[in-house]
This record gives C-alpha cells, structure tokens and sequence, in this order.
C-alpha cells in the first residue's frame, strides 16, 4: 500500500502546480495490447512474450498534473503445456499524476513523458476447465469476483499534437481472490492475494479544441519575490549599470568606451566613438572612397557613376549610356551593327583623287542610315584616312572632304547631324605598311564607329 501513499501524497501537489486549464485539451482515449507474468497464486505459467493483454481507457486530467483514467482490460491466460486456460477480466478507475513534468521532463527532453496511476477495481477469473464447477454452470456461478489494486508507471513519445505511443508497467493484486489463476484449485490463503503482472503498449488519441493537450503542457513555475537587502542589492546594481551606460555627446557609445566624448551631433562614429569622416557626404567613409571629394556610390566605391552600369565615371568609355563592365563601360554593338559598318568600311569608295562619292557606295551607305534611325541612341563617328602618295597636306585635307562628303549623305537620308562627327586624319593613321599598293588600298578608307556620349 506505499504506493498509495506515494501517489495521494503527490496528488495535491500535481494539483496545485496547475496552468490555465481552458488552454489545454483534457480528454483522451488510449488502446492497448501487450502479456502478462507472475501470475500467482498458480500451479501453471504462461509465456510472457505471448500477445494476450487487450486494454482499452479514457482518462480526463484536471490539471496538466492530475487526472483521473477508467480502464478495460482482457487477459487470456494461454498456460504452457496445459489442457486448461483461465479468462480474466478487470476495470479499475485510477488516479494519475503526470511525473515527467513534476520532475521537468519539458525542459531537457519535451516530447517525452512519464504517467504514474493507481486506482482500484472489480476483477471476474473464470475458465471452461475448473474440475470443481460444471461448464454447464452460469457464468457468475463460474467466475471468481474479486476487487483489484492496481498501480503502474507510463512512459510516454509524443508522436504530435493528437498522438502519443505509450508503454505501461502495471502491478495488479487482489482482495478476495478465492481460486488459484489456473481455477484448478481453492485459494486457501484469503485476504489480499492474488498478483498480476501487465506489460504493454499502445496509443493515445487527445480529444479537444485546443491546441496541446494536458500531457504536454508544462508547468509555468512563478519566483518568489525579493526579499528587501536583495532588493537594495539589485537597485545598486542597477544605478552601477546606468552609469556605465551613460552617453554624454550620444553618439552610442558609452563615456565608459568613448575615446572621443565630445562628438558633435550627428556625427557617424566607430566602435571606440571617434568621428568617421565622410568629407563629400555621400555615406562612404574617407578611408573606403576612392573620391572622398565627390559624392559617388558604393558600387563604385564610392566615385560617380552616372549611368549606374558599376563602371565608375573616370574608367567609363561611355559614362552616360549603360553598358558592361568587360567592354568598358559601353553597350556592346549588335553584330548585325558591326557587319555593316564593316562592310561600308569596305565598300565606300571614291573617284581617284577626288570626295566624290561612286554610285556603287550608295547602297552601302543607305544600310548605314537604316541603321542609324533603327538605333536612335547611336551616334557616328565618321573617320576618313588616305595613303602617303601625294602631299601630306593636300591628303589631310582630302580625307576631311571624303568625311564630311559621307556624313552629308547620311544627313540629307534623315540622320540627326547632332549624331554624326565628320574627321579627316589624312595619313597619319596608316593601318598598314604603305610599301605595296595592296597596303595603300587598306590605308585609302573612311571608317564607322558607333559611339553612345
């Protein structure tokens, strides 16, 4: 009976201990199968890894701690090598206190768990083999009534917020017991005689609108309060604390650290509360900007990039126009584009010694200004070049006539002079040796190249 004594001793704490009982779900329904052992009195055994226990139970808690369970179960008793069986049957109604959050099974392990119960009941033993009553006889003339003690440990797995898998170790004694377990003989012994052993497993179904059940909701346990020199203590402790904390310039950082007290207000300041310096305000401190003097971005590390393409403005061939950082900061020309250019870079020609345009050059020069008007952020630079035969002057001047000559037909087909520039070089940009007349006729050109600012 020190069991009972254990379990009614906890009982009152378990239910003290309590959370707001509306937050948790409080019923559940268990089923469970599992063997039996030690059974005694009796001449006969049974196996114990035989599977014939069947329980079934609903419990009710009254606090995450305590609560109450109603049980069914069936036991056949298979005995080795015997031409006899025994049926038992027992109810119990059982007191429980949940263990694993008395002993704080929630902090270290939360989806584990530990019933214990203990409760009492009425138990029925009979069997078709008792030598001393007829089968013939009535079943309650048959079966030997008894009232049963039983307490017991669960170990629990939460599977989730519905589910649990649960074993359970249950001792059962009984009082009033009078045949042996095998009811081939008379129980001589009378009083409180009669034990059980139970080992099983099964599962728990929770039942309720909430969201965890009682089983699973821990304790919220409440400190007690201070008493008046651990109060005095905890004031010092704090006055000490708001005193370090003090920022007279407050700039963030504590007198205690601050190697630079006096910052005026505003200031961006480092961990130590010495004043960062961003001479052109742009958020991009002096010691990281390669421009401290001009405001810029930090994709740039901090210099301008105005057409916000990553390429800052100082490196960038064309600043105004987003373009690639491997082609210099310009768009990379379509290679449609290109094949034309090239091909009037091939193909323009001019009569010997004159800016006349040949005929045979104006189909050449329309794909130019198709291509032109097609692109309308594209601008032209028209460059004319000669070979060394002649003047050096007198081709100077031949291959600024030859450029603008092209560049007026591109303007009377529509082009925008503003995108067009016209330059003549002469022979100062030979793209060849000038020794052979094949390498005159290379250098003899007028080149197109795209540009966009």
């Amino acid at each position: 009976m020190k069991i009972y004594h254990l379990l009614f001793i906890c009982l009152p704490f378990a239910l003290n201990a309590q959370n707001d009982v509306k937050s948790m779900n409080k019923w559940s329904l268990g089923l469970s199968i599992g063997a039996h052992d030690g059974m005694a009195p009796s001449r006969a055994t049974t196996r114990l890894y035989q599977i014939h226990h069947y329980g079934i139970n609903t419990r009710y808690m009254f606090t995450n701690r305590a609560g109450i369970t109603l049980g069914v179960n069936y036991d056949f008793l298979d005995f080795i090598n015997k031409p006899f069986n025994s049926y038992y049957f027992r109810t119990s109604l059982e007191g429980v206190v949940n263990a694993g959050d008395m002993l704080h099974f929630p902090q270290v392990m939360p989806r584990i768990g530990l019933l214990v119960h203990g409760g009492f009941g009425f138990s029925s033993l009979w069997s078709d083999n008792n030598p001393r009553i007829a089968n013939t006889e009535s079943l309650s003339k048959r079966a030997d009534g008894m009232i049963n003690f039983t307490f017991g440990a669960t170990p629990q797995v939460k599977l989730n917020e519905r589910w649990s898998l649960n074993g359970d170790l249950s001792f059962i004694f009984h009082a009033r017991q009078n045949n042996t377990f095998d009811m081939q003989r008379a129980n001589k012994k009378g009083s409180i005689d009669g034990y059980m052993l139970n080992l099983s497993i099964g599962v728990s179904y929770y039942l309720g609108k909430n969201k965890t059940h009682a089983d699973w909701t821990p304790t919220i346990y409440g400190a007690a309060g201070p008493d008046s020199k651990e109060l005095d203590r905890m004031k010092a402790e704090l006055a000490a604390l708001k005193e370090q904390a003090r920022d007279d310039d407050k700039d963030g950082v504590p007198n205690s650290i601050d190697q630079e007290a006096n910052t005026p207000a505003g200031s961006f300041v480092d961990s130590k509360g010495v004043a960062i310096k961003d001479t052109d305000g742009d958020g991009i401190t002096d010691a990281y900007d390669a421009c401290p003097d001009v405001k810029g971005v930090y994709s740039a590390n901090g210099c301008p990039d105005s057409d916000k393409d990553g390429v800052p403005d100082g490196d960038d061939a064309c600043p105004q126009t987003p373009g690639l950082v491997s082609n210099n900061g310009c768009p990379v020309v379509e290679k449609a584009v290109q094949e034309v250019m090239a091909k009037a870079l091939r193909g323009v020609q001019f009569e010997t010694s004159k800016s006349t345009l040949l005929k045979t050059s104006l189909p050449i020069l329309d794909e130019v200004v198709r291509v032109m008007k097609q692109n309308p952020d594209y601008r032209l630079d028209i460059l004319g070049h000669t070979d060394n035969v002649g003047d050096e002057n007198q081709n100077l001047v031949l291959s600024q006539e030859r450029a603008q000559v092209v560049a007026a037909y591109l303007i009377s087909k529509g082009v925008d002079s503003a995108r067009i520039h016209a330059k003549g070089f002469g022979e100062s940009q030979p793209k060849t040796s000038n020794d052979t007349p094949e390498g005159q006729a290379i250098n003899r050109r007028v080149e197109f190249n795209v540009v966009f600012d």
